[in-house]
């Protein structure tokens, strides 16, 4: 079992770097990344303890790109330290700084500052730290309906980012040495699913993250064939954020399948042994 998609709280998560660590090992993974949004900030400490439990693991980031709407896709097997992921990165930051002071004065004049009950992160400030917030002062019941109502676009508080195009994102991991990984296709609802992988494995996607925590088993296999059809890795990943979403927990999203056992392969002998 593996699970390459999981989120501290050096983003939007709940559990500390080590901590997810920690229950990865406890679960009997045989391959865990931490991939959080657009920082690398937690990913030391989630190796030094990883090393310590004799837990294979991968260095990552989840990083958002331009795509019709917007596309996540996971940085995996990176250097942290190359000068062109950095730059990337602060870039990012720089973009979701001025989104989060954006976000925050659109709040408070829609009546619901958040400011006393807002939890910013020890890396990366989400918009789910926004809709905790807002569950919390009684805004909104739960993460969902924070969204729904309140933050996703076309909704009174949305507040848009820029983000770089999947070509840039794409290249950036490459030069880091990694592996550029779709991260839950299935949500993007606004694009054809057969178009948005063959688009991406144009620009040099090298994964598609089939097996995901609310993924249909008809989801999966659709996008486990698309794929094999463009001889891409079919990878695992729960999404996992702690106390964060209830519906993600570490390694739920894994099946037996051959994919996933071919991938894992691949990467352990591309970054592990």
């Amino acid at each position: 079992m593996y699970d390459l998609h999981t989120h501290s709280y050096c983003s939007d998560g709940t559990d500390s770097p080590e901590l997810v660590a920690e229950k990865a090992a406890a679960l009997g993974c045989t391959l865990f990344a931490l991939t959080d949004h657009d920082t690398m900030s937690g990913v030391a400490a989630a190796k030094a303890r990883a090393k310590e439990l004799d837990l294979p693991f991968l260095t990552g980031c989840e990083i958002e790109a331009k795509y019709e709407d917007t596309l996540h896709i996971l940085a995996l097997g990176v250097d942290g330290e190359n000068p062109a992921l950095r730059e990337l990165l602060a870039k990012k930051e720089i973009n979701r700084i001025d989104r989060n002071r954006r976000l925050g004065e659109r709040l408070a004049e829609l009546g619901m500052d958040v400011s006393s009950a807002l939890v910013e992160s020890r890396g990366s400030t989400t918009r789910a730290n926004y809709a905790a917030a807002l569950v919390k002062l009684g805004y909104a019941r739960d993460l969902a309906d924070a969204f729904d109502r309140i933050l996703k676009r076309g909704c009174p508080a949305y507040v848009s980012q820029e983000h770089p195009s999947p070509e840039e994102v794409i290249g950036t991991i490459h030069a880091a040495g990694g592996t550029a990984v779709i991260a839950h296709p299935m949500k993007m609802k606004k694009c054809d699913p057969g178009t948005l992988i063959a688009d991406m494995a144009r620009l040099g996607i090298d994964g598609v993250e089939a097996f995901y925590s609310t993924a249909t088993e008809g989801q999966t296999k659709l996008f486990s064939s698309l794929a094999r059809e463009h001889g891409l890795l079919v990878t695992c990943g729960s999404d996992y954020h702690g106390g964060m979403r209830s519906y993600a927990p570490l390694g739920g999203a894994w099946r037996v399948s051959a994919d996933l056992v071919k991938s894992e392969k691949i990467l352990l002998n591309r970054y592990v042994r």
